[in-house]
């Protein structure tokens, strides 16, 4: 038998089965694959946020729009209402905020541990109309502000939440810029609104993150044509990103004119709006593009009791949601929200002067806001969105 061995060994080598040997082919080819899968993902991970954050478009350059931008918003087909509500040779100042609310996981804490996110962004814009024949509109933007902060606590907080116009993060500036911020306002749900310092949130396990956008401090002049959509921009005195060149080559520009198309309507009318329309009401650093049917009714007129007499418009967001894509190729979801609130428009000056709206999010897949990719959602966060807007008395 001892002597058999060897020989048997060899024999039993030789007559392996086929099948065995096919699947352990199979096999290996698989494990390859999935190892070659692996190493792609990771690679794109890294690679897209580096393309991403390529400079496109350089100072004294133009970006024209190509076959590969977005669907531009529909056609309005109204220049009186394209004139009157973007005036040429007026300067509009826009602040947006935005607030979110949700339970997570957040890489902070550890992906296995849920905490409770509070975020807040925050822009003001100012756009120089410098022509506008209600055809073709060339604004010259200039974002001002563009900030972003993150809390994520193991008891649930929110930021103080404003009124339309009213900014609360301004100390970030410093903070991010290498100073010192003693307090944000921050609090408790449910509980009176408090300040807290950075030491005492710390010491109740919440931690912040903030950053500036990209955005910030950049100027740059769109022209936009009714039915085209931004055919280009141009960056002055800096340089535009991809994300940000595909944003702005995605804007809407004269949005006012589909929240109020016509003036002549009357309290108790209704009408349907494009997704495209309500990206004003988005902060620049979501780099995402509202698609999609709003249903507004005309909820009632009214006057302020200045001497001028301004007479305005209560437009009621009743019906209807937004999906919000990214502004890139990728078509990539960002959320799904079903807003809901009213739109202060100015019939006197002929623009939206003031909006808030509250949504429940349906769904948040992905957000090219940093603070927010680093969080998954574990329930449908509540959002927040303010919109005010006024024309300023000196030309930019």
């Amino acid at each position: 038998m001892s002597q058999q061995g060897p020989t048997g060994v060899v024999s039993a080598h030789r007559g392996r089965d086929p099948v065995v040997v096919s699947l352990l082919v199979l096999i290996l080819a698989v494990l390859l694959l999935l190892v070659v899968l692996v190493a792609y993902f990771a690679y794109q991970r890294t690679s897209q946020p580096q393309a991403a954050n390529a400079i496109a478009v350089r100072d004294g350059e133009k970006a024209q729009r190509s076959p590969d931008s977005p669907e531009p918003p529909p056609r309005i087909g109204n220049p009186e209402r394209i004139r009157e509500v973007l005036q040429e040779g007026k300067t509009y100042e826009a602040i947006v905020t935005a607030d979110l609310t949700a339970p997570v996981r957040d890489k902070d804490w550890g992906w296995e541990r849920i905490v409770n996110l509070a975020y807040r962004a925050e822009s003001r814009v100012l756009r120089h109309i410098e022509k506008n024949d209600g055809q073709r509109i060339v604004e010259l933007r200039s974002v001002e502000e563009c900030r972003m902060v993150k809390a994520s606590s193991t008891v649930e907080v929110q930021f103080v939440l404003t009124e339309p116009g009213v900014l609360l993060l301004g100390g970030l500036d410093l903070w991010l810029t290498g100073g010192k911020v003693s307090a944000l306002a921050l609090k408790a749900v449910p509980g009176a609104v408090k300040w807290f310092t950075q030491k005492y949130l710390d010491d109740n396990n919440t931690k912040l993150s903030a950053m500036m956008d990209s955005m910030r401090g950049k100027k740059v002049r769109i022209t936009y044509e009714d039915g085209k959509g931004v055919v280009s921009v141009e960056p002055v005195g800096c340089s535009l990103t991809q994300e940000e060149r595909d944003l702005l080559l995605a804007a809407a520009i004269a949005n006012d004119a589909y929240l109020m198309p016509n003036k002549s309507t009357k309290p108790g009318d209704v009408w349907e709006v494009p997704g495209e329309a309500f990206s004003d009401f988005l902060p620049p650093s979501w780099r995402g593009v509202p698609r999609g049917k709003i249903r507004i009714r005309r909820d009632k007129d009214f006057k302020d009791f200045t001497e001028r007499g301004r007479e305005y418009a209560w437009l009621e967001c009743f019906h209807g949601s937004l999906e919000i894509n990214a502004s890139d190729n990728s078509r990539t979801r960002l959320a799904t929200l079903s807003p809901r609130g009213f739109i202060k428009y100015n019939i006197t000056d002929g623009y939206v002067e003031s909006g808030e709206l509250q949504a429940e999010g349906s769904s948040v897949e992905a957000s090219r806001d940093h603070l927010l990719f680093e969080a998954r959602f574990e329930t449908r966060p509540r959002v927040r969105l303010t919109y005010a807007c006024k024309i300023m008395d000196s030309r930019q």
